[in-house]
């Protein structure tokens, strides 16, 4: 079952160009997780017997971020796991004091790059003695996978959250091998073949803050695929921070001097969690490890979405993982032109929080019942008529009016509590109404 998002999430379109905002629509976002939220993120932590020795494979960015996520659902594991990456910044910050074996980069669908990298594989696998090798991608999990297959090594791949209706390029290769194990984290386009194996965002909410925030700091971080610029983002950007902000950018590929503020061409993981722990908006590309990074830090992210037909990546795939996030409620679109006055301030005001302190919030306080209504229905038989009951004194200053007490009880807020805090402080109303899949999407 479905629950409402306390308020809508918002969504820019126009007459078929990516992006651009020719009207202001309002849609309802509706969050797919739920009680069952839990058994879903705990499949993903069932693939792996504990005691086993994994080495753990992806390349940098999303995919790693992915890949350690999972990886954190297994802390039973040998002592002597490792992983295998490309020396950057993130990775050396985020498996600091864990097993980690450095490869050359690998480029984007770099079908060089992959063959050679096989014979460093070889000489990893050879080495370790693993009981299972797992990779989110991407073009290294093809080097890695098929070969510990053939070696009797466990071999599975997850596809990336990324892809949101079909695997990857890498996903496609990596199916023509029977020894690997494929799983998907979206049970809509799953088969005998691949897997549905929950998500890592399953136990995600979002809630209004508190207070109402104001602006003044300001991170935006653009990824760090190579050789893409995003220029587009940056003007965007640009084009809504208040007069008075302080703004840092990770811009990437996307050298630029015009920008104000603070600008970094890469930053390490912890040090971007920082920035956005400080921030108090939080803009980045629609990339998996962007997004993951910024629910982790307490900020629900403003989303700006790479576009192939703009040279801006290789395929769209991040059109699609900006509908789910959307979907999920858990992002916001950042419009690349026209009018996104308000985006930034809007943004500031919502919080994310995982399902166990959601399901905290959601739990009503106990309704006091009279003595005198208890005993009238334990003495009440079948046929009997139905007595009134005699209302109790006040005890200690408190009414014996049952709304009244209940209104007096401290506690934590309700559902419906919470929906009605959000229609009063948000900009944008809310609806109940479960919304068309056409309304959630992008369209380019």
């Amino acid at each position: 079952m479905q629950t409402p998002i306390p308020a809508a999430a918002w969504l820019y379109r126009d007459n078929g160009a990516e992006n651009e905002v020719c009207t202001r629509k309002i849609f309802p976002v509706y969050s797919t997780t739920s009680r069952a939220g839990k058994a879903m993120t705990g499949t993903l932590g069932d693939l792996i017997p504990p005691d086993k020795r994994v080495l753990w494979v992806s390349s940098c960015g999303g995919h790693l971020a992915e890949l350690k996520k999972m990886a954190d659902l297994y802390p039973e594991l040998d002592s002597r796991s490792m992983w295998v990456t490309f020396n950057t910044p993130q990775a050396r910050s985020m498996l600091s004091g864990h097993n980690v074996q450095f490869i050359p980069s690998i480029g984007t669908r770099d079908a060089w790059g992959t063959l050679h990298t096989i014979l460093a594989a070889y000489r990893i696998l050879r080495s370790g003695s693993y009981h299972y090798v797992v990779s989110t991608g991407a073009a290294v999990a093809v080097s890695f996978l098929p070969l510990a297959a053939w070696m009797g090594v466990q071999a599975l791949y997850v596809e990336s959250l990324a892809r949101t209706h079909a695997p990857s390029a890498t996903g496609r290769l990596l199916r023509l091998f029977p020894g690997v194990q494929t799983y998907t984290q979206y049970e809509r386009w799953a088969n005998d073949r691949w897997k549905y194996s929950g998500s890592v965002l399953d136990n995600w909410d979002t809630r209004l803050r508190g207070r109402r925030t104001a602006v003044r700091n300001v991170f935006v971080s653009l990824g760090t695929i190579q050789p893409y610029r995003f220029d587009r983002a940056v003007d965007a950007v640009r084009a809504v921070l208040p007069d008075d902000c302080s703004v840092t950018w990770q811009l990437g590929a996307t050298s630029r001097d015009d920008v104000p503020g603070t600008t970094h061409s890469e930053l390490p993981w912890e040090q971007m969690g920082q920035l956005i722990r400080d921030s108090d908006a939080f803009v980045c590309h629609a990339g998996v490890g962007s997004v993951l990074q910024a629910l982790d830090n307490g900020a629900v992210p403003l989303l700006a979405v790479r576009s192939a037909r703009q040279g801006e990546h290789v395929d769209d795939h991040q059109e699609h993982f900006a509908r789910e996030i959307l979907r999920r409620g858990l992002g916001r679109i950042l419009p690349l032109s026209g009018d996104a006055g308000g985006a930034l301030q809007q943004i500031a005001q919502w919080e994310p929080l995982r399902q166990e302190e959601l399901e905290a919030a959601r739990e009503l306080p106990p309704l006091p019942v009279l003595e005198s209504q208890l005993r009238s229905f334990r003495y009440r038989g079948p046929g009997q008529a139905k007595r009134t009951a005699v209302p109790a004194a006040p005890h200690r200053g408190r009414s014996a009016d049952p709304a009244a007490a209940v209104a007096s009880t401290a506690g934590t807020v309700s559902e419906r509590q919470l929906r009605a805090a959000g229609e009063a402080d948000s900009p944008v109303p809310h609806h109940k109404a479960q919304a068309d899949s056409h309304n959630v999407g992008l369209h380019g």
